[in-house]
C-alpha cells in the first residue's frame, strides 16, 4: 500500500516538474513586460486593457507548452479539434488541458480507492494505470467522434451552400460580398457551414488572399465536397469567368451522391430490420397464431389421457 503511494506522489512530481520547467522557459523576462507597460501607459491605454492583454498572452503562454508538451499528437488534436468547432485558442486549451490533467486525475483518485480499499501496492499501481489508461483513451475517441459527427453536418450542407452561392452570384455579388451575407444571414440554415465562412471572411479582412484563406478554411475539415467547392472558388477568384454553370453541375452531382448513399442506407437498414423482426417479432407472431392450436392438442391429449 506505501508502495503505491510513493509511486503516485512520484508520478505527480514529474508531471508539476515538467509543467514548471516549461513555465520557466516561456516565461517573457521582466524588462519586456516592463517596457511593454510603459508604452502602453504613453499610449494612454487603461489599466484594464493591459490585464486582459496580459491574460491573453498568458493563455497563448499556456497553449505553447501543452502543444509542446503533447507534440507526439499534436497535428491530429489540431486537426480534430478544428473538426469539431473548436479551433480557437481558447478551446484548444481547454482541451489540451483536460486530455492531460483529466488522465492524472483520473489515475490519482483510482489510486485513492484502491489505497483507502486497503488494495497492495501492485493493485493500487493497476488501479492508477487503468484510471490514467481510460479517461485519456476515452477524452480522444469522445474529440474523434464529436469531430466525424461534425463532418457530416457540414457534408450535409454543402449542397445548401451550392444553391446560396448560386444564388448569391446570379444577384451580382462578389465573392467576399456572398460569404458575409452567407456568415451574417444563414446561420440558422447552415450554421457549420456559415461559422467556417466566418472564420475565413475573418482572414480575407485581416489580409490573407482570398484563395488562400479558403483553401486554409477547407483542408483541416477533410470534406471532399466542400474542397471541390473551394477549388472552384479559387478557379474564380484568380482567373475570372462564370461559376454559376459550374455550381449547377457540381449541385447536381452531390445530389445524386447523397442520394445513391442514402438508397445504400436505407438497402442496409432494412437488412437490420429483418433480423429485429425474426428476432422479438415472429415469436410473438408464432404463438399468437399457433397458441390456439397448442392449446387444444394439449387438452385433447390430457382428455385422452384421463
Amino acid at each position: 500500500m506505501l508502495a503505491g503511494w510513493w509511486i503516485a506522489m512520484t508520478m505527480l512530481a514529474a508531471a508539476a516538474a515538467l509543467l514548471l520547467l516549461g513555465t520557466r522557459q516561456d516565461r517573457t523576462p521582466p524588462r519586456v513586460s516592463r517596457r511593454f507597460a510603459e508604452a502602453l501607459k504613453d499610449q494612454g491605454m487603461h489599466l484594464k486593457s493591459h490585464v486582459w492583454l496580459e491574460r491573453e498572452d498568458g493563455k497563448a503562454r499556456w497553449l505553447n507548452r501543452l502543444e509542446r508538451f503533447s507534440s507526439g499528437e499534436l497535428e491530429e488534436m489540431q486537426r480534430l479539434l478544428v473538426q469539431a468547432g473548436w479551433g480557437n485558442q481558447s478551446t484548444r486549451l481547454y482541451m489540451l488541458a483536460a486530455a492531460w490533467v483529466g488522465p492524472l486525475a483520473s489515475g490519482l483518485l483510482a489510486g485513492m480507492y484502491a489505497g483507502m480499499a486497503g488494495k497492495e501496492g501492485t493493485e493500487v499501481l493497476s488501479y492508477m494505470l487503468f484510471g490514467f489508461a481510460l479517461v485519456f483513451v476515452g477524452m480522444r475517441r469522445v474529440l474523434r467522434w464529436r469531430a466525424a459527427q461534425r463532418r457530416r453536418a457540414i457534408r450535409g450542407e454543402v449542397v445548401t451552400l451550392l444553391h446560396l452561392l448560386r444564388m448569391l452570384f446570379d444577384a451580382g455579388l462578389s465573392l467576399e460580398h456572398t460569404l458575409q451575407v452567407i456568415d451574417q444571414q444563414a446561420r440558422s440554415l447552415i450554421p457549420n457551414m456559415a461559422a467556417e465562412l466566418g472564420v475565413a471572411l475573418a482572414r480575407i479582412k485581416a489580409g490573407q488572399d482570398r484563395a488562400d484563406a479558403l483553401s486554409d478554411m477547407a483542408a483541416p475539415l477533410e470534406v471532399p465536397e466542400l474542397s471541390d467547392t473551394v477549388a472552384m472558388l479559387k478557379q474564380v477568384t484568380r482567373y475570372g469567368g462564370n461559376v454559376r454553370d459550374a455550381l449547377v453541375e457540381y449541385t447536381k452531382l452531390v445530389e445524386q451522391r447523397q442520394i445513391s448513399e442514402l438508397r445504400e442506407y436505407v438497402s442496409k437498414l432494412s437488412a437490420k430490420m429483418t433480423v429485429v423482426m425474426v428476432v422479438f417479432l415472429f415469436p410473438a407472431l408464432m404463438i399468437f397464431i399457433a397458441g390456439p392450436g397448442f392449446i387444444g392438442l394439449a387438452s385433447a391429449l390430457k382428455g385422452a389421457q384421463g
